[in-house]
């Protein structure tokens, strides 16, 4: 027996074809399949740059010897610390150790996270080595193995994952950055199988080289989450997804093939759709953190949930695949034991989104509650990553040169030009690209949290 639709009729006499009400199924399940998987190929995004441009492999440890400029394109990185990353498979190798040096000479912060970039522990002060170094241990969930003893266990639901770490100078000496660097050459990584002999570790710097980090937002977006799809576990929250992913042609343990050209259309036309729903999101998730200014912690929501976006009742896969598509490694903790606190913008004082062809000033008060450090950077708003080719892509309170004002507050101007006399108060933008600013402050101090330190808005000046 078979049965053949061709025409649906409802209440008020509006007829669908079978033909339109397949297309429109097609590309509301490719919107929000998107929306699901955001996370998971934008982590693969910066794994495959990991691999092709920089020629790493599992394990191996990729850092900068130099802080980051526009070449190092993901999503919202930091450009004043030493970023360090590996990627790894505990079902390849088995569960893998990570050795964390002390943080002597020098800050060191980070998180290991799984493929879905939920944070697992946090590494440095406000981890379990308590910024005294030690032995992580990355363990499938199920493990039933013996763990050696002195190790930091973390459970992991996904096959594959990556850690991000940072190494933070006291200041911008040579001695100071040769203690960050140094930092960087005593960790280690390798199969918890070859703990009595792992093979000596390789280190790539990735400084002054493109690494192409950034999700492409088009029809080939399916592509590669078919191949996630198949290549990590199913988890129980993501069943009836999995049978969205059919009708789209994504299936477990089958090839994907690419669609024909109509379809192509209505994937190209989805992805339009995600991309515009994240800054919808994302607009609605900054809630002000001062009344009356824009400066906002970058997700709440994701903040109760150790963002994780999993509760008893749901899985909040849209504010999740906002933040897979805005920033990675995302920090476990943002409260007052938190090593680090981010305040986004993404409208100036008058309520408009910030163009590149104009020239605008914040005004950063004396007395920045941050123990460590702050700093101000700027992000492309199509793609969340360093503007390209940028001359300068941050400022910070290392920079020594920057002048101050008499009640000790410093103007930074964003602009594509610098304005004279101001070289060294200046972050490039580009015109014709709308940008966004992130603030950040490494050990932030009560004064930012009760609120009595205020920064205002960024003002535009023409």
């Amino acid at each position: 027996m078979s049965f053949c639709i061709v025409k649906s009729q409802v209440n008020d006499n509006t007829v669908f074809s079978s033909e339109t009400l397949n297309d429109n199924t097609y590309y509301r399940r490719a919107v929000e399949t998107a929306i699901w998987g955001m996370p998971i190929v934008a982590a693969k995004a910066i794994r495959d740059g990991y691999e092709n441009d920089l020629g790493a492999h599992y394990n191996d440890i990729v850092y900068h010897s130099k802080t980051a400029d526009w070449k190092f394109q993901t999503t919202t990185p930091n450009a004043s610390t030493y970023y360090i990353y590996a990627a790894y498979n505990i079902t390849k190798d088995g569960p893998i150790v990570i050795e964390v040096p002390s943080a002597d000479g020098a800050g060191i912060y980070g998180q290991l996270c799984d493929m879905w970039d939920i944070p697992l522990a946090i590494v440095g002060p406000g981890g379990e080595d308590k910024g005294k170094g030690g032995k992580y241990l990355i363990i499938p969930e199920n493990y039933n193995g013996k763990i050696p003893e002195g190790y930091f266990s973390v459970k992991q639901k996904t096959a594959g994952g990556f850690w991000l770490m940072r190494t933070i100078p006291k200041s911008k000496s040579v001695s100071d950055l040769n203690n960050a660097i140094s930092l960087i050459k005593k960790i280690r990584v390798y199969p918890l199988s070859k703990a009595e002999n792992p093979a000596k570790q390789r280190y790539i710097d990735a400084s002054g080289k493109i690494w192409n980090g950034i999700p492409k937002m088009d029809e080939t977006f399916y592509e590669v989450l078919s191949k996630m799809v198949n290549e990590e576990p199913v988890l129980s929250h993501d069943l009836a997804i999995m049978n969205m992913l059919r009708t789209l042609g994504i299936e477990k343990g089958k090839e994907y093939a690419i669609p024909d050209p109509k379809k192509t259309a209505i994937l190209k036309k989805a992805v339009i759709e995600v991309k515009q729903w994240f800054v919808n999101q994302l607009l609605q998730q900054l809630k002000p953190f001062w009344e009356g200014h824009y400066w906002a912690l970058p997700d709440t929501s994701g903040i109760k949930t150790q963002f994780s976006y999993l509760t008893n009742e749901m899985l909040d896969y849209d504010n999740r695949g906002m933040l897979g598509f805005y920033g990675w490694a995302p920090p476990m903790k943002a409260d007052e034991s938190a090593p680090t606190i981010y305040i986004q913008s993404l409208k100036d004082k008058n309520g408009n989104f910030f163009e590149g062809g104009s020239v605008y000033r914040l005004r950063v008060p004396k007395n920045v509650p941050a123990k460590q450090y702050w700093s101000v950077t700027l992000y492309d708003f199509d793609t969340a990553g360093f503007i390209r080719e940028a001359q300068v892509v941050s400022l910070d309170s290392y920079n020594k040169k920057t002048k101050k004002n008499s009640d000790g507050s410093i103007d930074i101007y964003f602009s594509e030009k610098a304005p004279a006399g101001q070289e060294n108060n200046w972050v490039s933008t580009k015109k014709g690209r709308k940008w966004f600013p992130m603030f950040r402050l490494y050990g932030p101090d009560k004064a930012f949290f009760d609120k009595s330190w205020v920064m205002d808005d960024i003002e535009k000046m023409n």
